[in-house]
């Protein structure tokens, strides 16, 4: 047996399908200067909407506390803030941000591989940014969003066994294809949960999340950019985060979307009472994103495979794959 056998509990046995699946890069990477903070030229407000777990939900909290089960005296805990499990606003925008840059000409921002092409590597040029960029911000350049915490409203934790899961092995013959070039981003496929003994404790299926994302000088297509990232547009999916990903946690699905649109100048700086929101209509935001050429299509129908669900017809791997 390899070393790598051994590190990875495989026992010999024939490794499993793998759970994940690639989406091509994007041929061309569009980059201009973003419209920056001193100027108000486009859409700013708020979108509020709702997170419920299509299975279970692990956002590691990086600490051990004890269980009242006595099968697993200590567990992985879920990440608090002032004692209500949430998830991070920083996971979400990882989230979101990793589907925006798979589905978009845009550029690689964070990435282990070492033979990225040069022409997509990320721009460390503020004047020169990706649309991804200049919506999540890059290197010297604050982005146009910012994203609450979602924190758990209904629903209460539990203790789930899963596998043993390891890192990554960047150098896998399995990112490459034929000609020895990376095949894509990687993202993993839902499926039938998978089971072991490390017991993490999740937000189970149909526990529901609020969160809130303000905006600032937007262009229609950008905020419907974000919107289908979401899983909102067509062709549909449903994203996942946290922990767990390769052994099916994570899944969850974005319901109840609601857009208000503010005026930043009025709302800031004048000495009178502000007028309402004004409600956006969800569908001519996300039809504004392919008028603008922000959406790739062939990447986008190919992420909608990936991320299809539910998927019964795959059962996630509990071991080596």
């Amino acid at each position: 047996m390899s070393q790598g056998q051994r590190n990875r509990g495989s026992g010999g046995a024939q490794p499993l399908p793998k759970p994940y699946d690639f989406v091509p890069f994007a041929p061309q990477v569009e980059r201009k200067a973003p419209v920056g903070h001193h100027r108000y030229l486009h859409l700013s407000g708020t979108l509020r909407a709702r997170l419920i777990a299509r299975s279970p939900v692990h956002v590691a909290s990086g600490l051990l506390t004890q269980s009242r089960d006595p099968r697993y005296p200590l567990i992985k805990a879920h990440f608090r803030v002032n004692g209500t499990p949430v998830i991070p606003g920083t996971s979400l925008k990882g989230c979101m941000r990793s589907i925006v840059e798979a589905i978009s000409p845009s550029s690689v921002s964070i990435t282990r591989a070492p033979q990225l092409p040069r022409d997509l590597k990320a721009s460390d040029k503020p004047e020169r940014l990706d649309v991804a960029q200049r919506i999540f911000g890059a290197l010297g350049y604050q982005g146009q969003i910012r994203i609450s915490d979602a924190a758990l409203d209904r629903g209460q934790t539990a203790i789930q066994g899963t596998p043993q899961l390891f890192a990554p092995r960047r150098d896998a013959p399995v990112y490459l294809d034929a000609r020895g070039q990376l095949k894509g981003r990687k993202f993993y496929m839902h499926g039938r949960l998978a089971s072991g003994d490390l017991p993490l404790e999740v937000c189970p299926v149909e526990s529901t999340f609020t969160f809130r994302l303000d905006f600032e000088n937007l262009t229609p297509g950008e905020l419907g950019l974000i919107l289908i990232a979401l899983g909102l547009g067509e062709p549909r999916w449903y994203p996942k985060l946290g922990g767990g990903k390769p052994v099916c946690l994570g899944t969850i699905e974005v319901i109840e979307p609601h857009v208000e649109m503010t005026d930043p100048v009025t709302q800031w700086y004048a000495d009178f009472d502000t007028p309402a929101a004004q409600a956006r209509d969800i569908p001519a935001l996300i039809q504004a994103a392919r008028d603008e050429d922000l959406v790739l299509a062939n990447q986008a129908r190919r992420l909608a495979d990936i991320l299809r669900w539910p998927r019964d017809d795959r059962r996630c791997p509990d071991r080596s794959y």
